[in-house]
């Protein structure tokens, strides 16, 4: 069973219907495409991220956690390192975020009053997200995040650029520009599969990853993601 976040980060995955246990999107397809190869039979299991590396490190509930990252939650993971050390695959995309705006052009003293993704936190901006004059908007999920910006209630935005382009595509429609601001700071993470118990399938993964690059490129050209 693979532990997956229970929020919508498409084109990356989306766990967030609470009604049916479905896991969709890129991550979703990538998946079911190694479990057949190696004739496994996969489960998703959507939860909260932080119930996800309780269940994962302490209770041995879930089998796998994805997406992870060694970075993410890395005061909780080495309280447990010695006695249950995480085993990671190599990575499997790299995501890129930072600042998007209504401007065509955008300097950081411009994003007084910034929006963000609940729970989301960033290296290159988390200083200026603390300073007294900013004011942080959290959001619930990305399409209200793009919805205030569009209503002009934040003027900057900290997303990824993945899930900006294929939100104002596919959701939007385009209908309003908005710009990522690639000369800005960027925060470059990797997403990759975790596991406690069965490091020989993180093995068995990695040789898929390399074995069939042809096949996940495709896939990342389909979902129109990775740098």
């Amino acid at each position: 069973m693979i532990g997956v976040e229970n929020i919508e980060y498409l084109p990356y995955y989306d766990g967030s219907d609470s009604k049916k246990p479905n896991f969709t999107g890129f991550s979703e397809k990538l998946l079911k495409q190694f479990s057949r190869e190696f004739g496994y039979s996969v489960k998703f299991y959507p939860a909260p991220l932080n119930r996800l590396y309780r269940d994962l490190v302490t209770e041995n509930y879930i089998d796998f956690k994805y997406p992870d990252n060694p970075q993410w939650q890395k005061s909780f993971k080495d309280t447990f390192s010695k006695s249950n050390p995480i085993i990671y695959s190599e990575s499997i995309l790299d995501t890129v975020t930072g600042i998007a705006s209504l401007q065509q052009s955008t300097r950081l003293s411009d994003c007084s009053r910034v929006g963000k993704v609940r729970g989301f936190t960033s290296q290159s901006y988390k200083s200026h997200f603390m300073k007294k004059q900013i004011d942080v908007v959290e959001t619930a999920d990305t399409s209200e995040l793009i919805s205030l910006l569009l209503l002009k209630r934040i003027n900057c935005i900290y997303i990824s650029k993945d899930v900006l382009n294929y939100k104002m595509r596919e959701e939007f429609e385009n209908r309003v520009p908005v710009y990522f601001h690639d000369k800005l700071a960027v925060d470059v993470q990797s997403f990759h599969l975790s596991t406690v118990k069965y490091p020989d399938v993180i093995e068995q993964f990695n040789l898929y990853l390399s074995t069939h690059s042809d096949q996940v490129r495709a896939l990342k050209q389909q979902f129109d993601i990775g740098l």
